[in-house]
């Protein structure tokens, strides 16, 4: 199929005013991509209007990570948008379910914000922007798209003095334009919006790539739509264990839903990713200390890994310090304990340093189970197989007994090597760290204590670390 001099092959998507198409240029011999308007909407002055008004707004922006506007066309009743070809993949399927690397993102959102700080120094706003329309080329460039909702901030009405100026759109109060997921509170109201809008959508493209979930969403439109307003975004600290602590506050100031308090100029934030970069690569980057709290939407396989080195580490050199007198002090080496067996997180080792007991999701039924496998070798022991998830696994002081946390259930306990479990129904204070042992010697007075000792009782508490 042709449409003027373009020969349309392939079918590439649908942006926000019309099907995209790649299509090879028969005069520059040359691919490229071609935007329709669908006849029965160019019957419809307004979204004529708008989609006029993208190809002004993009074309009038020369950047290396904007597409560049070829040409505009009307054939056979369509309107054509040409546009140049990127070769990659959008954003949003680039992003894995546990978010991108801190590196990651710092590389593709410096090179969302010069592009947006580039459209917003031209008087520019974009207004839709979101993981969709970011395309990531094969060489890992981020190009901007889809210009479609964009607004010209200045200068509202055309001069006389300026008889080619373009006459814009004004949106009504109350009409509402944009993705909702990626909104700001001001243009969910239908209000007008500035670069700080941009700015809002901004911190909601880099939440979700940090974290690989949206920072809001919901049921239906109207519930996101209400999310962005009235709802906060859970912060991704507790989402994901290493974001560095810079980048937190930066997603925290784009977030804002104080137009005064949210980061005012996406020039400024730019710079301070690139700050972020220049740490990570002189090695100066603080990464958030992990929590030991578990949840099974965390990625968990780094941080589960050094856990278990620094454990066996400090078992090594207990064990090495106890023997110092008695023995010439022997040499230790550090080696994995577990490979290629999912997520394990929760080490503990028992006090002789012969078992770890650890909570894994090895046994791909999406949750958390209690194993326990010995230091010297062989196959780990699968505890418990509930369908909640179990955590923080802790050893009696004789090694035989575990005590550990089922969520939403409270502690139970059972043997180092299975059999029978049993909840504990002592009163328990949850702490991030886990429950601990601690054993009482329970008399019913004084005289009882001094005249007729009683046996030692487990009795199950939190101990501080």
């Amino acid at each position: 199929m042709r449409l003027g001099h373009y020969e349309i092959l392939e079918r590439l998507g649908a942006g926000g005013f019309g099907e995209v198409y790649k299509a090879r240029d028969t005069r520059l011999e040359r691919f490229v991509a071609v935007k329709v308007l669908p006849t029965h909407r160019i019957l419809d002055a307004l979204l004529k209007q708008r989609f006029m008004q993208e190809a002004r707004a993009a074309s009038a922006l020369n950047h290396p990570n904007i597409i560049t506007i070829y040409d505009i066309l009307e054939d056979r009743g369509s309107l054509l948008l040409v546009m140049e070809y990127v070769r990659g993949k959008s954003l949003d399927t680039v992003i894995p379910r546990r978010g991108l690397s801190a590196n990651a993102t710092l590389k593709y959102a410096v090179q969302i914000a010069d592009a947006l700080a580039a459209a917003h120094a031209a008087g520019i706003v974009h207004r839709d922007l979101k993981p969709a329309n970011l395309m990531v080329t094969e060489q890992g460039k981020v190009k901007m798209l889809d210009f479609g909702l964009a607004k010209l901030l200045e200068p509202k009405i055309p001069s006389s003095e300026e008889p080619t100026g373009t006459a814009l759109i004004e949106t009504q109060e109350g009409v509402v334009l944009g993705s909702a997921p990626y909104m700001s509170p001001e243009q969910a109201e239908g209000k007008p919006v500035d670069a700080r809008s941009d700015i809002f959508s901004f911190g909601s493209v880099l939440y979700e790539m940090v974290t690989g979930r949206r920072a809001f969403s919901g049921d239906s439109w109207a519930a996101t739509v209400a999310a962005v307003l009235k709802s906060e975004p859970m912060p991704p600290q507790d989402v994901t264990e290493t974001i560095p602590r810079e980048l937190q506050r930066i997603i925290s100031r784009c977030l804002r839903k104080d137009l005064d308090r949210r980061s005012q100029s996406i020039a400024e934030v730019k710079l301070e990713l690139e700050e972020l970069i220049e740490d990570s690569e002189s090695g100066r980057l603080e990464a958030r200390i992990p929590s030991a709290t578990v949840s099974r939407n965390k990625p968990l396989h780094l941080t589960a890994m050094m856990t278990l080195v620094a454990v066996l580490a400090a078992g090594a050199m207990w064990l090495a310090l106890r023997n110092r007198q008695e023995h010439p002090a022997p040499t230790y080496r550090l080696r994995q304990i577990t490979r290629g067996e999912g997520t394990n997180t929760s080490p503990a080792l028992s006090p002789d340093g012969k078992l770890l007991a650890y909570a894994s999701d090895r046994a791909g039924e999406n949750n958390l189970d209690i194993w326990v496998r010995q230091i010297a070798g062989g196959d780990a022991i699968r505890l418990t197989r509930n369908r909640a998830s179990e955590v923080n696994p802790r050893f009696s002081a004789d090694g035989s007994q575990v005590l550990f946390t089922r969520q939403g259930d409270g502690l139970y306990v059972l043997p180092s090597l299975g059999e029978m479990e049993s909840r504990v129904r002592s009163e328990v204070v949850r702490q991030s760290s886990g429950p601990l042992w601690q054993e009482h010697t329970s008399f019913r007075n004084r005289r009882q204590r001094q005249d007729s000792p009683q046996p030692r009782l487990p009795v199950f508490g939190i101990c501080p670390q």
